[in-house]
């Protein structure tokens, strides 16, 4: 059994998701989102996502942790505050001693739904199916834990392909 906890790191909006999976079953455990506020100074996001993805750690004991690799974007200066956040998550999961594994969005659409050119709803509806989640799910801790049940089935059924950061 292991206990998987998704990220998807934004510096307004980062989204988690907890998952337990085994070789035959995939459970949902927990998502919740942190909103860093639009008016807040850019370091103080970046402690925010920090402590939330210590918290989170810290309550849930996951084996692993799962987040979304920096996508290239039309704007640097977007994909540079993308790639800050998502170290400031990777920097709590590394000081508790947690391994991270990384997953392009292309790659997580295409294990979770099939089609890797998948929009974020088509993402959301088949992570809401597959782990029987019947009430209200942000698109940020959809993502997250898409990103969360990627790694599991690559987890057990493609273990050679995995590679932590």
């Amino acid at each position: 059994m292991l206990t998987i906890l998704g990220i998807d790191p934004g510096t307004n909006i980062t989204g988690f998701g907890l998952i337990e999976v085994s070789s035959a079953k995939i459970r949902y455990i927990h998502h919740s989102i942190i909103k860093t506020g639009l008016k807040n100074k850019y370091t103080t996001k970046l402690a925010m996502i920090n402590e939330a993805t210590n918290i989170m750690i810290n309550k849930f004991k996951p084996n692993h942790v799962a987040i979304e690799s920096v996508f290239f974007s039309v704007n640097a200066g977007t994909a540079i505050k993308l790639g800050q956040a998502r170290g400031a998550a990777i920097c709590a999961c590394s000081r508790l001693g947690i391994e991270v594994f990384e997953y392009s969005p292309r790659s997580v659409k295409m294990i979770v739904t099939e089609n890797g050119a998948a929009d974020k709803e088509e993402l959301q509806k088949k992570v809401k199916k597959i782990l029987n989640i019947r009430r209200k799910l942000e698109i940020d801790a959809s993502d997250a834990l898409g990103i969360a049940i990627c790694h599991g089935i690559t987890y057990f059924e493609n273990p050679d392909k995995l590679k932590s950061i």
